[in-house]
């Protein structure tokens, strides 16, 4: 039975500890060595404190009642006073190095998740206000670990050492150590969680103002041709004003929550430093006309009453710290709790047991098909994401995908990527079911072309070899050629080293698209997926953009996504996607 009881109690524990705080504790316990280091640097500095304040109560009595002093206790109080700086010191900077690696991991952590999860990381949030929670909210835990963490072991250690000291000295400043400290501890929690949620407020309006600023500089060309530029800068201007109220609500509280630990810990001070000055004269209530104590003792208690609330002021100033480290680790948390695309057989194993076939379907592969679908579908939370379509891609082979918006376009296009497997029906790569394929090894055939090419801050070239093999300089010159870049990158300033932006400012979106193909052709994929690569386009540019595709793609595998609007008459087949499934057209008909 007792060890029933034994076994139920970390149970209970574990219970009151919420998911944030489970969170928190297991980074920090990545850097358990440095943070016991941390403790250890604590316990030298706590000894060093109590030898100090003993040395100098002794040289201040024997100053006061001898008009000299022992030389001995004064080295003494100085060695404690040098162990206690490089204590600290040590102990700031184990916990900085400590909180700096728990983020660099975390933020690599959760990259590499966002990577993984590809499309489907919208779920969660839009791009810029995930950049918010990757950057800002990471960095949002870096006073928790560095400055929290290590708090909460020395507002333990320090405050218990001192009452154990105090207890044979004089029972009464026990007694009012004891009733004191508490108060300060219940305003500190009080205040906190006011601050907690102050702080998830703050956090929310900083991801919608992340989001609205993307979208204003996505949409500014846009914006500017409606002449709507007004109204974007007014809810801009409002968006701003709110974050800038929440940040100054969540100060407020802070500032507050310092000046009543302020408050409580002098009135404390002070109803020591008055106990022991009626002691002093003798005209304490209980013993008039006799000393209670000695002087030493006195100024030894004296020396003693700061140190006991400091460690609490420090922690209920750092307190906000950890409520904030809470609200930031709840986003990180959505993050990291959304679950990844299947990767494995299991995938069709779940997808088979939903749909509880009555046999096995045996599909025959053509020998020279690089992908097959049979009654491939993609149905999701109940809603159709792909009607069931059943055919074939030969290699070499370029196919054209058109369709209404809404009816699986995209969707294929992110199957195929690898971001959702947990389809029904059939999908074959070659002879192996899509299910049993090594994602790596595909994705390092597979050249991606969205509607809106994506670049990094950096020039042309860096963008062009970005994740792949260094090519030689005749490679990226014959891949700028086939693409038709070479005359306008040759006729900007810089050429090659020319910079872009995110959004590739200073680039049309024929030549965006353009660098894209180029991309795609350095890459040495031989399957190319384009999504809409005239999306945005005039009819003469796209027209332009298609011919290029034309030149630079002969060879390849390809898939392209794009409405009637612009006809690829060069592609082998034409694919219709309906509602209904997947139809067959011929090319003569629609040139």
């Amino acid at each position: 039975m007792s060890k029933q009881e034994k076994a139920r109690k970390p149970r209970r524990q574990e219970r009151v500890k919420t998911p944030e705080m489970v969170f928190l504790n297991d980074w920090a316990g990545c850097q358990s060595k440095r943070y016991r280091l941390v403790q250890l640097l604590g316990v030298v500095f706590t000894v060093a404190l109590v030898v100090q304040a003993w040395s100098l109560a002794n040289v201040f009595s024997d100053m006061v009642i001898e008009g000299a002093f022992s030389v001995s206790l004064i080295i003494l109080a100085l060695s404690g006073l040098l162990i206690r700086a490089v204590s600290s010191f040590g102990r700031e900077r184990l916990s900085a190095s400590a909180s700096r690696s728990i983020r660099y991991s975390l933020r690599e952590k959760i990259v590499s998740h966002l990577t993984k999860l590809g499309p489907a990381r919208l779920r969660i949030e839009e791009d810029a206000a995930l950049s918010t929670r990757v950057y800002e909210q990471v960095d949002a835990l870096d006073d928790y670990f560095s400055r929290y963490k290590p708090q909460l072991f020395m507002v333990s250690l320090i405050p218990c050492v001192i009452l154990f000291t105090m207890l044979p000295v004089s029972w009464i400043a026990f007694a009012i150590f004891m009733v004191t400290a508490p108060l300060v501890i219940f305003f500190m929690i009080l205040v906190g969680h006011k601050a907690a949620q102050a702080n998830r407020r703050q956090f929310s309006v900083l991801a919608m103002l992340s989001n609205q600023f993307m979208d204003l500089n996505q949409g500014l060309a846009e914006l500017k041709r409606l002449g709507r530029t007004g109204q974007a800068k007014d809810r801009l201007s409002q968006t701003a004003s709110a974050y800038q109220k929440t940040t100054m609500g969540v100060l407020r509280l802070a500032f507050l929550s310092t000046a009543t630990l302020e408050l409580f810990a002098s009135i404390s001070i002070a109803m020591i430093a008055l106990y022991l000055g009626l002691g002093l004269i003798e005209l304490l209530p209980w013993s008039k006309g006799v000393a209670p104590f000695s002087l030493t003792t006195a100024f030894f208690i004296l020396l003693l009453a700061p140190e006991f609330y400091l460690p609490l002021r420090q922690l209920g100033n750092d307190y906000h710290a950890k409520q904030k480290a809470e609200a930031a680790a709840t986003a990180l948390l959505e993050i990291l709790n959304t679950s990844l695309p299947k990767t494995s057989a299991q995938a069709k194993e779940d997808a088979q047991a939903a749909a509880k076939p009555s046999h096995l379907s045996v599909v025959k592969t053509h020998p020279l098909s690089l992908l097959t679908f049979c009654k491939l579908s993609w149905q999701e939370a109940g809603r159709s994401r792909l009607a069931p379509i059943s055919n074939h891609i030969r290699k070499g082979e370029r196919i054209w995908l058109s369709g209404e918006s809404g009816v699986g376009k995209s969707s294929l296009l992110h199957l195929l990527l690898g971001f959702e497997e947990g389809y029904q029906g059939e999908c074959f790569v070659e002879e192996k079911e899509f299910a049993q394929v090594d994602l790596a090894e595909w994705r390092s055939r597979l050249a991606w072309l969205p509607q809106t090419p994506e670049w990094v801050n950096g020039s042309i070239r860096q963008n062009l070899v970005l994740g792949i093999d260094a090519p030689t300089e005749d490679d990226l010159n014959m891949a700028l050629a086939k693409s038709q870049c070479a005359e306008f990158v040759n006729a900007l300033p810089n050429g090659l080293e020319t910079k872009l932006t995110e959004l590739g400012a200073g680039l049309s979106g024929g030549q965006m698209q353009r660098l894209s193909i180029a991309r795609a052709l350095l890459s040495k994929a031989d399957v190319w997926l384009l999504d809409e690569p005239c999306s945005g386009l005039d009819e003469d540019t796209a027209n332009a953009v298609l011919d290029t595709l034309n030149t630079a793609s002969k060879g390849k595998t390809l898939l392209v996504v794009s409405h009637d609007t612009h006809p690829i008459a060069w592609a082998d087949r034409h694919w219709t996607l309906t509602q209904g499934g997947l139809h067959e057209q011929r090319i003569q008909a629609i040139a």
